[in-house]
């Protein structure tokens, strides 16, 4: 690492996430970004089931920095993502599901859509594996929209690229008294504070 600021954190906020977890980080390895553009906050919430351990090992093979911190359970999803938000640098912030994965250019084409249309928040296509995702925002690529002309209102989930001056100007974080819904309620937020919103349609974000 140069020192210099990675354009995108992801935070990955695992609790007993075996096997799920070994896709995961292998499609953060095999992001198309440089990887000295890239940071991982990894977050094990009192993981039993080897999880930490195998962050750990990732943090040392991994083509990107990894920070690797490791708590008592905190009960839910949003304590994790907010520990781990508290530490990212990059200009912008990417939320992962540790069972979930990225496509691999997933990074690479959402950091370029929001730096080319100077929006706060980018939504990659979603792709249901074993389960139906949202469709209706996936009709075209959009450089700018917001909450109020398209159908992105239909996607809460917090599996989106976020401007982090964004989050940090509005002091957002996640709700840890909430245990389902917290996503929606920030991402929300996000949608209406926004300075403009875009959709990548035309390839696979996040499955």
């Amino acid at each position: 690492m140069t020192g210099a600021q990675p354009d995108v954190s992801v935070i990955i906020g695992a609790y007993e996430a075996m096997p799920y977890l070994i896709e995961c980080l292998s499609s953060v390895e095999a992001q198309t970004i440089d990887p000295e553009r890239v940071e991982v906050i990894a977050v094990d919430d009192g993981s039993t089931d080897g999880t930490g351990d195998y962050l750990e090992e990732f943090a040392v093979r991994a083509p990107m920095p990894v920070l690797v911190i490791r708590q008592e359970n905190s009960g839910g999803p949003s304590g994790p993502r907010n520990v781990g938000l508290g530490k990212a640098t990059g200009r912008y912030v990417f939320f992962l599901d540790a069972d979930d994965r990225l496509g691999p250019e997933a990074l690479e084409r959402m950091v370029a859509m929001a730096d080319r249309a100077g929006t706060d928040v980018v939504l990659g296509k979603v792709e249901g594996v074993n389960r139906s995702a949202p469709k209706s925002m996936w009709g075209a690529t959009v450089e700018r929209t917001d909450v109020f002309s398209s159908p992105i209102k239909f996607t809460l989930s917090a599996q989106k690229l976020f401007r982090r001056a964004l989050l940090d100007r509005h002091g957002m974080r996640f709700d840890e008294s909430l245990f389902t819904g917290e996503d929606a309620l920030f991402t929300m937020e996000a949608y209406l504070r926004a300075d403009g919103v875009s959709v990548v349609a035309d390839r696979t974000c996040y499955y």
